[in-house]
């Protein structure tokens, strides 16, 4: 099964009904059922939760995050926790490439992780990960 990795910006699509990319994601989210590996990583679920705070508010925040934990212990989504040399990697991207882009440091994160995992597609309405090579879905 093909793995795939998930922003930030889809899981507040996916969450916030008020998202511009909302209907977008929900379309996408049901075509990944049993075609993908899902994958994400501590950082984008920081950066998640603090979004979704400001978004839909502390009620539905602490809602989805119990989804997470049931899909995780579902074995549906994995979680990687960023190395030490993953972190390393991100630096090195963002220090390298942010000369001519703004790509925050957890979208660096994620690519480093990404490349580390063999993974070359991305659920994200985030361009920048295009700009990197990799392939965005929808």
């Amino acid at each position: 099964m093909k793995k795939i990795f998930i922003d930030t910006s889809a899981w507040d699509a996916i969450e916030d009904s008020g998202d511009v990319n909302h209907e977008a994601a929900m379309i996408f989210k049901d075509e990944m059922a049993n075609r993908y590996e899902l994958i994400t990583s501590n950082y984008i679920l920081d950066e998640t939760y603090t979004l979704l705070l400001r978004n839909i508010g502390y009620e539905r925040t602490v809602a989805f995050h119990r989804q997470l934990e049931m899909l995780i212990k579902a074995g549906v989504l994995q979680v990687i926790q960023l190395s030490e040399n993953i972190i390393e990697n991100a630096w090195s991207i963002f220090a390298k490439y942010n000369q001519d882009k703004c790509w925050s440091f957890t979208d660096c994160t994620s690519y480093a992780a990404m490349k580390e995992l063999d993974i070359d597609e991305v659920f994200s309405f985030d361009r920048h990960f295009e700009q990197m090579g990799l392939i965005r879905k929808p």
